[in-house]
Parts: C-alpha cells; structure tokens; sequence
C-alpha cells in the first residue's frame, strides 16, 4: 500500500500517484466513489440503453443488416461532426446540441419500440435502430466531454466501470416482463442526460475549488513527433482492421442476424462484470500496467477462438462462436474509448475529435466487413475462404499493436504504464524502479501523491491563486528544488520542449519574466502558509527552465 502523509492530528491520509494508482481498496474508494458517482451511472444507463436497442433486446450479437444500416447514418452524422467541429469548436451551444438530440432522438427510439410491442407487430423495427444509432452519436459523445476533463485513472475507470454497471443492469433487464424492459428503458436517456449534468457541475465546482478538474487536450503535443505518430496511425489501423473483422465474423457465412439464447447472453453479461472488476482492481488498487498490447492480446484470443469454432463446423459452434464475439465487442469498448482519450491529451485535436475519427472509423469499418460477408458469402463454394481471409487479417492487426516497443518509450496509454503504486524507502517508484531514486522521489516530491502537493503548501497556494494546472503545478515544484528541464522532463515523462512550453504559460499566467520573479512569488505564498518544508527554498540556484 502506498502510504500517505500525516495530518497535524498524526493521521494518515490515504495516498495516491497523480495517475491514479491508489495501492488500497481504502485508498480507492475515498479517491473513485465521492464526488462523481452520478457519472458512473450515468455511463452505465448510457451503455445499458445501446445493449438493449442494438443487441436485439439481448438475444442476437446484434440486429444484423439493420444495425449495418444504423452503423452507416451513424458515421455520417460523426463525420458532419468533425466537419463542423474543426470549423467552429465546441461551443457551449454546440454541446447543447449533442445533450438534446441524443436525448430525444433515443427516447423516440425507446417509444417506437414500445409501440412496436403493444400492436405486437414489427414495423419500427428498422427506423427505431436507425433513429436510435443517430441519437447515439449525442449520447456518446457528451460522456467524451465529461471524460476528457478527467484525470487518466478517473477517465480509466469510469469508462471500464460504467460498461461494466450496464452489463449487470442488463443482466437484470433481460429476466424481466418485455414491457417493464421497455418502460424502463423509454427513461434511461433522460436518466443518463440528469446524470452528465450533474457530473459536469461537479467538475466545474472542483475546478473552482482548485482540485484540477482535468487538462485541456493538446496540451503538449507530444504525439506530432516520430515515432509516435507513425505509432498512433498503426494504433488506429489495428482499431479499423479489428471492428472489420468484428463485422466480417458476426455475418459468416452470409450476412444473417446471429442469435443467441438468454441463458448465454447471460454468461457473457457475468463475465464482462468479473473481467472488468479485476482490470480495475489490477490497474487502480494493486497498481499494475494497463498496456494496450497485452489488453490486444485478449481481444485477439476471442477473435481467434471465434474463427475456430467458425471452421470446426460442429454442432454448437455458430452459438459459441457468437459468444465470444459479444464478448469481443463488448470488451472493446474499453480500448476504444480509454486510448482515444489517452491519445486526445497530447494532440492539438480535441479529444471529442480524435473519439469521433476512432469511432466512426470502427463503425465504418464494422458495417463493411458485415457488407463484404453478406454480398460474397452466399456466392462462395465454401466458407472456408472467408476464415482465411479472416485469419491473414488478425495476423495483420495484431503485429501492429504487439510488439516490443513499437512506439519507442512512450506506449499509448503511457499514463497508467509507467508508474507503479508502490513505494520503497517513502520514495515512488515507477515499474522497473524499485531503488527509490532520485527521479522517483521527485515525482513525490512534484505532487504525485494525492493528485496534488499538500493545499496548505505554497506550491499549491501559488498554484490555486494563479489557476495552475496540475502539470504546471509539479514544474513549480522541481523549479523551487532547483531542477534542470532536464531532469523536470525526465521526472514528468516530457519533452524539454514541452516543459519550455509549459514554463512560458506559468510565467504568462503569474505574470512574471523570469524564474528568479517566479519564486520570489512562490515566497509569497510560504509566508501565507506552511514552510515549503524540504521542497526548495526561493533562493533556490537557477538551473531550472528559463
């Protein structure tokens, strides 16, 4: 466990790193559960609703060539999306717009259906998919809004925890009365829409507070140098290539609805809720790696195991082969969206923009792999060609994400890959590091403990008083040590040019010129508050980023 600083009273304060990792359930709950909860549910409703609408009331992997329709005016109105949004941004307006279409666009999915099932006929079937997938795009992205305001844990596990809230939701939905299902689904738009209002208040009040309610995307820019980008473009077409085969696998061997029985659909709901409480419970509490390779190599164990029992041809197979792509589909949720937002912190592009280019890609891509099948299939002496062609396209996507160090340094994601929640000699220790060096322990001293130095501290004094990111609040911190911007880079996982960058926006926002003026207000907050107490003085050597 790590463990915290004392209070004056002698307790001691649950710690955490500044990605989140927290080393205790304790520790987790106090960090995860207070605050925001609201956006847990509200994430979960959110993907409850699309369970419900798109996986054919929870007996199909999916609604067949009426979801491929739905996929396709779903990735038009993402692309008019992008288009606007590079013209003019998101206003607030522009977000007014998201939150209302997706709310009464999916509650007038919600209501086609419940006349569908009264008249006991299905002749909204198609337009209540169709119209549903359109008010999606709202619903997802106002969740994207919310996530990118968040730190990388928070953002980590609201996005796991809310699929896995609606898997057992779901769960639950699934025994009950068709009519009941129905009702309460006809309210979960508005459920979920409550919810991202609330949670966006409360971001907006810790904003205020001084809490950090999360860093403007593009920040840094980090992924605009090689190999990086070339990294994040193989990323992206491992995505594409991976929702393509997803497409191609649910139609073999011809295009048709692939079903499955409630005692299965079941199963899978259960097994998602097991999975993802222990990635959470890995990555948050114990404090281990979430690494898109090795979350690739199960995505791709489902895929492989699918097209097997596809090519065995045995009684049972079709069924079980379905099984492991609903939990395929499901499971990458996660990557999709956590990396998209990991990748969004260090674009220019918001990362609305980047969620929107991922998604509608895997959606295109879907529907076309769900299209090849269905005009070749039939037309095919024997499926066995699909499954080749199927099996040559895993190999292709899966060695472009798996492999050592494709991205040099800086995997995707490498917000929770490079730090560790432990600690040796009351140093933090990053993974592979277990010596306490002198660049662990700094990333302590910067404030990697508890989200934030200490409040009463004039490093966070300083910081609150100017609107100091957290970044910019842990570079303050190694300049008042007297830190190079080398060893600032080194400590934070930044260029030099990034910290420059940085630093510059610290002297704008403070109004300063130099680091000399720089810590002479830093000194001013000391007499305000508690001694910088071995954190640096004001007299500190320069040394630091000019």
């Amino acid at each position: 466990m790590i463990e915290g600083k004392k209070r004056g009273n002698g307790a001691r304060v649950p710690a955490v790193d500044r990605h989140l990792h927290t080393g205790s359930f304790a520790a987790f709950k106090a960090t995860f559960l207070p605050g925001l909860s609201l956006a847990f549910f509200g994430i979960g409703l959110y993907r409850l609703w699309y369970q419900f609408s798109f996986y054919n009331l929870h007996f199909s992997a999916d609604m067949g060539m009426v979801t491929v329709g739905a996929n396709i005016a779903r990735v038009a109105v993402i692309a008019l999306l992008v288009l606007l949004a590079r013209r003019d941004g998101f206003s607030r307006a522009a977000r007014g717009v998201f939150v209302w279409s997706g709310f009464v666009l999916m509650t007038a999915s919600s209501v086609l259906y419940l006349i569908d099932l009264f008249f006991n006929t299905a002749d909204f079937e198609a337009l209540r998919v169709v119209v549903g997938g359109v008010g999606l795009v709202g619903g997802e992205v106002i969740w994207v809004f919310f996530l990118e305001r968040l730190r990388p844990g928070e953002a980590f596990f609201y996005a796991a925890g809310g699929l896995a809230l609606s898997c057992a939701l779901s769960l639950a939905m699934g025994y009950l009365d068709p009519a009941v299902s129905g009702m309460i689904n006809l309210f979960v738009p508005a459920l979920s829409v409550f919810a991202y209002w609330q949670a966006m208040a409360r971001l907006d009040e810790r904003g205020r507070a001084g809490e950090g309610a999360g860093k403007a995307p593009g920040a840094d820019a980090l992924y605009e140098r090689d190999p990086l980008r070339r990294g994040v473009a193989q990323v992206l077409a491992a995505f594409f290539l991976y929702a393509f085969l997803l497409g191609m696998a649910l139609g073999y061997p011809d295009g048709r609805e692939r079903e499955l029985s409630q005692a299965v659909r079941s199963i899978h709901q259960v097994l998602v809720v097991v999975l993802v409480a222990l990635v959470v419970w890995l990555v948050l509490v114990r404090g281990r790696s979430f690494r898109l390779s090795g979350y690739w190599l199960f995505q791709n164990a489902l895929m492989m195991a699918s097209i097997c029992f596809l090519m065995s041809g045995q009684a049972g197979s079709e069924e079980a082969s379905a099984f492991l792509l609903t939990n395929a589909v499901t499971c990458f949720y996660i990557p999709l969206v956590f990396f998209s937002y990991c990748i969004g912190r260090h674009v220019r592009q918001p990362t609305t923009i980047v969620y929107a280019a991922a998604y509608g890609g895997s959606l295109l891509c879907m529907a076309a792999g769900r299209i090849v099948v269905y005009a070749v299939g039939p037309a095919l002496d024997h499926g066995l060609w699909l499954l080749i062609a199927m099996a040559i396209v895993v190999l292709v996507e899966a060695t472009l994400i798996m492999r050592p160090r494709f991205m040099g340094d800086w995997p995707v994601g490498f917000e929770l890959c490079r730090a560790a929640s432990k600690a040796s000699g009351g140093g933090f220790v990053e993974e592979g590091r277990a010596d306490g060096s002198a660049d662990a322990r700094a990333v302590e001293d910067a404030g990697a403990f508890g989200g934030g130095l200490s409040p009463a501290s004039p490093v966070a004094a300083f910081a609150r008083r100017f609107g100091l990111s957290e970044t910019e609040e842990a570079i303050v911190s190694l300049i008042a040590q007297g830190r190079s911007r080398a060893f600032i880079a080194r400590t934070l996982s930044y260029s030099e040019n990034t910290i420059r960058n940085y630093t510059r926006t610290v002297y704008r926002k403070a109004q300063v010129h130099s680091k000399q003026e720089l810590l002479d207000k830093v000194a001013e907050a000391r007499s305000e508050g508690a001694g910088l107490g071995g954190e640096g003085s004001a007299g500190a050597k320069p040394g630091g980023p000019d």
